[in-house]
Order: C-alpha cells, then structure tokens, then sequence
C-alpha cells in the first residue's frame, strides 16, 4: 500500500538532503536568470532534463518552487527558501572539491575574493601579491565586479570576502575598514581648468564630462553629489575603464573625475593633469565585507588580518601602480 507523505513531515524534510549537486545547480540558475532555456544553455543540457530535473524536485518537496509567467519563471516563497539551501549546499560541495584537490596538490587553503576595480589597482593588487608570497600555500581565486554586485556575491555565498569602495548598501554583513583613495579632476593639459590649484565639483558642471558606467561607485557618488545641488551633469561620454576614459580626456572630449594615485601613470602618460578635487566627499574609503567573523575558515582569517594590518605601510609606499590596468570605478 502507497503512503500519502504531507510536505511537512519529517520524512520529506530527510529526503531533500539527498538532491543531487546538478539538480540544484539547475533550479538556482533556472531561478537566477529568470529563464529555464537560458539556464539549460548555460549548464549546457537539453531543455526537457533541466525541466524535468526542476520538476522531481518539486515533487519531492510537495510544493510548487516556481511560478511560470509570461516573461519567464520566478521563484515561490518555498523556492526562495530552496535557493538558500542550494546556494549553501552547492557552496559545501564546491568547498568538498576544493579541499580535496587541495590534498592532492599540497594546496592547504582556498579563499574565493571578489573586489572592485579602484580597489585592485589602488592597493588590492599589491597586497594580494605579498600575501601570496608569504602564504604559498593558500590559493586565491579572485574576481573583479563593481561594489554593488561585489556585495551581491557575498550576500550568495559565491566569495568568502567582498572588498568594496563605501557608499554602496550594505546590509546583514561585517564591514572592516580597508584604506581608500583621493578624487581628482581629469583635464587635457591645455584645457582653462589645466592651471587652477584644486576646483570644486560646482567648478565642473558647466563641462562636458567623460564619465564611468551608470552602475559604478563614482558615477552613483557623481550623481548624487550633482542632485544635492541641484544641477545635472552634463555626460558627453560614458565609458567602461579609467584608461579609455583617460583616452577621451587627452583628445579633448570632456573632463572627468577619477581615484588619484590609481590613474597617476595613465594621467603621466597620456598628458592629463590631475587637479585635487576640493569636496570633503573626494576622500573614499574601502572596505572588506563578509558573512560573519565567527564562519570564517582559517585561510580566510589569515587574508583579512594580512589586509588590514598592511594597511598603515602600504598607504605610505603608495599604491601599485600598473599604466595597463583598467579599472571601472
């Protein structure tokens, strides 16, 4: 005789410990990207075996997961709760991976950093090179994003730290302090403002600015900054990395404001002069954001404590400075 299970015994809550990695992967990428075709094409699977993999487990959970609409699927509230346990599930079994290629190699720890482009080539860059140095048997696994989605990853568990310029939200993670840059304004050096010792944000309004992306942090700090006084920025360009923004600048195309030291030598090379911005806001700060102190692994304590005990030394050496790097905030 069959035996009716209802979703909320125990006997179900057993079962779904036993899904299979690629059954969840499907359902947090269907759910992610709002689409099961695009998740099948991703995970490179036929269509029907990503549907029917969705399917068993909401059979298995007794509960409807997703919702399919006109523009594409989205989770249920007991979706959203299976999204969290794949996330965690798929991050144990990522980490069970790692760790054990880790005694196969020798390799005795893994930290996954995700981190904005200021932040790489302003300081991150070169710290990371001198912990690897004093710490070959911790392996890196870095990625670069703009703050806001820097701070997304680590809110999904897809890196054990974020390193962000302040400024964008943040809510339910640990924020460390971590060093910092100064704005400048970026002129030809030809240009009227070329000569003046420091200009204030209102000097420059009345330019024709190159600006960064729509999502970055000094183009949001730019924008909100341009609101409080009531003016609007007059964009001519918008661009993707500081070295093509320096490109437009040297033609004459508009100015821009841009992190000091981190554009120092595109500024030294394309013929830009850099003019100390004279905002109290034209100092940014970073930081380190993660989950909690108290889940960190010993491989990602031992980064953190390195970042920021390099902090006061590095400040006064400078930052890595890299003419090729191409940062986006």
């Amino acid at each position: 005789m069959n035996t009716i299970v209802s979703a909320r015994t125990p006997a179900v809550s057993k079962m779904m410990l036993y899904h299979d990695l690629q059954s969840l992967r499907v359902f947090l990428t269907a759910c992610e990207m709002r689409s099961m075709s695009k998740a099948a094409e991703r995970l490179n699977i036929a269509l029907s075996a990503a549907s029917r993999r969705v399917s068993l487990l909401e059979q298995e959970a007794g509960v409807a997961l997703i919702i399919r609409r006109p523009h594409g699927i989205e989770p249920t509230a007991a979706g959203i709760t299976m999204m969290n346990y794949a996330r965690d599930v798929l991050r144990l079994g990522e980490r069970l991976q790692v760790n054990l290629e880790e005694h196969r190699s020798g390799i005795r720890g893994y930290v996954r950093v995700c981190a904005s482009s200021s932040v790489l080539v302003q300081r991150l860059a070169q710290d990371l090179s001198r912990f690897v140095a004093a710490h070959p048997d911790i392996k890196l696994n870095l990625e670069e994003r703009p703050s806001a989605s820097t701070i997304d990853v680590v809110v999904n568990k897809q890196a054990d730290i974020g390193i962000i310029v302040r400024g964008a939200e943040v809510e339910g993670l640990t924020v460390i302090d971590y060093a910092g840059d100064q704005l400048a304004v970026a002129v030809p050096a030809n240009h009227r403002l070329a000569e003046r010792p420091e200009l204030t944000f209102n000097d420059i309004l009345d330019e024709d600015l190159v600006s960064l992306e729509n999502d970055t942090a000094v183009y949001y700090l730019l924008s909100s900054r341009a609101r409080e006084l009531g003016r609007m920025m007059k964009v001519r360009v918008q661009v993707r990395s500081f070295e093509v923004m320096c490109l437009m600048i040297s033609h004459g195309l508009g100015v821009g404001i841009l992190p000091e030291r981190a554009v120092q030598p595109l500024a030294d090379a394309m013929g830009i002069r850099l003019v100390r911005l004279a905002e109290p806001w034209a100092r940014r700060d970073y930081a380190i954001c993660l989950l909690s102190m108290d889940q960190l692994e010993a491989p990602t304590r031992r980064l953190i404590d390195f970042l920021t005990g390099s902090h006061a030394s590095a400040d006064e050496k400078g930052p890595s400075q890299h003419p090729l790097a191409t940062p986006r905030e």
